[in-house]
């Protein structure tokens, strides 16, 4: 993930051994400005996800399937954040920005942004009870079947997706 380094805030937080949905909404209480990133021994190798924070509101995110070189921003990227954050293996850093960096991190990373208002009930509404795999099995089928688009479509041969 593209994200500048920032002021260490917590590092080093295991997942399995802390609440990261209670720390979300402590961040968002305490007025914090910068991110949470959290790196996971995923469904298919290490997932990476961020949550962008301003001003104690949760602004945009990202999630990565590393292996498979997939990139997920903005709204449908939350939801992933935070199912990482119930994983088994896992660790989580949080770096705060400041003011002019987040400006700076947010106009470059548009995608990243959200186009919903996202809240502390939404948070807990979107957070799974625990780790699941489907958005990782989903996300690899859908390249999987766009590259045998791509292919086929190259060579000129009929495509049935």
């Amino acid at each position: 993930m593209d994200l500048p380094l920032g002021t260490a805030y917590i590092e080093h937080i295991k997942i399995a051994e802390r609440d990261c949905i209670k720390l979300i909404f402590e961040l968002m209480d305490k007025g914090f400005t910068g991110y949470l990133i959290v790196m996971i021994d995923g469904y298919d190798g290490f997932e990476e996800g961020a949550i962008l924070f301003k001003k104690g509101q949760p602004v945009g995110a990202a999630y990565e399937y590393m292996k498979h070189g997939i990139l997920i921003k903005g709204n449908d990227a939350l939801e992933m954040v935070l199912n990482a954050l119930k994983a088994k293996y896992g660790i989580a850093d949080v770096y705060a920005l400041t003011p002019q960096h987040m400006e700076l991190v947010t106009a470059f990373h548009e995608k990243m942004l959200f186009t919903i208002k996202v809240d502390k009930k939404l948070i807990s509404k979107l957070t799974p009870k625990e780790f699941t795999d489907k958005y990782a099995k989903k996300v690899i089928e859908h390249k999987e079947e766009q590259s045998k688009y791509e292919l086929f479509k190259r060579f000129g041969l009929p495509v049935h997706i």
